[in-house]
């Protein structure tokens, strides 16, 4: 149970956020949505009966909000429906990764793990029509597992686009860019002041930040370390970041000579040891 809810809590929080962890304290909206009841265990039976809230009936949670979600579940949905999701899609060889990421998987594999015996499966059977089922096998488990390293790292970035509003007390926004889609993105707190988006909102920005991808090398958000105000020169980072894969993936057979005549200029964000901004150095670029 206690994996079963990590699992439910975590991928809830995904699909709202865009990060299935977080610092500090749980907000009150996962608290509630994740309030599980047991209602029936009978003796030597493996069978719980489990209550859950509707999504929709949570304090807190407005489901009409659509730019909350990165990922809008239905009314009636519960986070344990969204476990199911997150549970089928890590099983799905040919998935995007929109309702996991390593964390989640993490969870999952606690799960299949957790009879620490082999020959165990886990079914969730809904009792409402609709509702989300998933099956979890222990043999599932090294795939998912294998999942996880294939998921690209976070990687610095810096992406410029127009700062659409979604959340201003929660220092979240959205980039529009143009025919290259949207990014959605949150302040790093630790770093940056909500007040920074206020000034911005419906202007050009350009952001640096950390981006986190999906396994299937999207990207799912970028985590914001500074904002400014965006200047012409930026369009060259009006697109969306590309994964920088790692181990066996990274080879290539391209021509060194071919390679620096595609060199992406945001891979260099981060490497430069002055405290020169992206202007004056590409200032001096001119």
């Amino acid at each position: 149970m206690r994996a079963l809810l990590r699992t439910a809590e975590r991928a809830t929080r995904l699909l709202a956020t865009g990060r299935s962890g977080g610092k500090g304290r749980k907000p009150g909206w996962l608290s509630a949505a994740v309030d599980f009841t047991i209602t029936g265990l009978r003796p030597g039976s493996t069978i719980l009966d489990i209550e859950a809230p509707r999504l929709g009936g949570v304090a807190g949670l407005d489901l009409d909000q659509q730019d909350f979600w990165l990922q809008q579940p239905d009314v009636d949905d519960t986070a344990l429906d969204l476990a199911a999701l997150a549970i089928s899609e890590a099983q799905n060889a040919e998935a995007s990764g929109d309702r996991f990421d390593s964390s989640v998987l993490e969870a999952i594999l606690e799960l299949g793990n957790a009879a620490r015996t082999g020959g165990v499966r886990y079914e969730l059977v809904p009792c409402k029509s609709g509702g989300r089922r998933f099956v979890l096998e222990d043999t599932a488990c090294p795939r998912i597992r294998e999942r996880i390293s294939l998921i690209p790292a976070p990687s610095a970035a810096v992406v410029s686009g127009q700062l659409d509003e979604i959340g201003h007390d929660q220092g979240r926004f959205r980039l529009l860019l143009g025919k290259h889609g949207t990014l959605p993105g949150r302040l790093d707190r630790a770093v940056l002041d909500v007040e920074t988006l206020r000034p911005l909102w419906g202007r050009q920005a350009t952001v640096e930040g950390l981006v986190h991808f999906k396994s299937n090398g999207q990207p799912r958000l970028i985590e914001a370390r500074r904002i400014t105000t965006g200047a012409a020169h930026d369009a060259i980072f009006e697109k969306l970041p590309i994964a920088v894969a790692s181990g066996s993936r990274a080879r290539t057979t391209q021509p060194v000579a071919k390679r620096l005549r595609h060199v992406d200029p945001m891979v260099l964000w981060g490497a430069w040891p002055g405290n020169d901004s992206i202007e004056e150095l590409l200032a001096e670029l001119d």
